[in-house]
């Protein structure tokens, strides 16, 4: 019989995280689920009570300046071998960047970019290693198309999308596999996070996000989890996502911003 999958799921508690974490039980793996808020770590044990595989929680804040470490020593500590990462956890800030409060655009840097970097780099230490493993690194669109109102935030993307895929070249030899999910607009906790529904001001993504269109995290999650399984180096999800890539190809990026002025 084959050992159970122990798997990483970041930012599980709402969204795509805990899509993820849903599919990843059905399989019948054992997930470590980790967020910031122990409110939706209790929601999320009672609502996967019945679905299968082995649920553990874990309360953290993956914006602090050595979680990466400090997550990887708590694994240790249990003895836990990590097969699978999904690195989900992060967010968005909105508007101009020097009307941005500078320490919120801080903390943006270090989940999305820092964490994301090092628990790639800890956990794929292993994996490469034991010559096994995967990683599944969400990126964005936003990464793909520079625009206003999403600087700050795009460069994350941007940053994780290309970072993911590069990884996943030197990892391939080792027998790691690495993929990147890219979605598009998904209706989550997103736009309340990115203060994207109180704007004040024109907005497309506002009046999408108002209307209720965009994915929805469970399709924008299985996308992901298939095209992981499938080993797909970059898994694009949701409406919008191959408009986005073939604008990143067809437009040069110093007009993406000024035809993007409303995002």
């Amino acid at each position: 019989m084959s050992r159970q999958e122990n798997v990483i799921v970041t930012g599980a508690g709402s969204g795509i995280g805990k899509a993820f974490t849903r599919l990843f039980l059905a399989d019948g793996a054992h997930v470590l689920a980790v967020s910031l808020l122990p409110e939706e770590l209790d929601r999320l044990r009672d609502e996967m009570a019945d679905v299968g595989g082995t649920l553990v929680t874990h309360v953290q804040d993956l914006s602090a300046p050595g979680a990466a470490e400090a997550l990887l020593a708590h694994c240790d500590a249990q003895g836990w071998q990590v097969d699978t990462l999904v690195n989900n956890a992060g967010f968005a800030t909105f508007g101009d960047v020097v009307d941005t409060d500078l320490m919120r655009i801080e903390t943006m840097l270090r989940l999305n970019v820092i964490t994301v970097t090092a628990l790639s780099s800890l956990f794929g230490a292993r994996m490469r290693e034991r010559g096994s493993g995967t990683i599944l690194n969400v990126g964005s669109t936003a990464g793909m198309v520079p625009a206003v109102r999403f600087a700050a935030y795009g460069g994350t993307k941007a940053y994780v999308n290309a970072f993911t895929v590069a990884l996943r070249e030197e990892m391939r030899p080792n027998g790691v596999n690495v993929t990147c999910l890219a979605p598009g607009p998904v209706q989550t906790k997103f736009a309340e996070t990115a203060k994207i529904d109180s704007f004040d001001g024109t907005s497309m993504l506002k009046k999408w996000f108002a209307s209720g269109r965009g994915s929805t995290a469970e399709d924008v999650a299985r996308a992901g989890y298939d095209g992981m399984r499938e080993g797909k180096a970059m898994v694009l999800a949701g409406t919008g996502s191959g408009l986005a890539a073939l604008a990143q190809h067809l437009i040069p990026q110093s007009l993406l911003p000024r035809l993007m002025k409303n995002m």
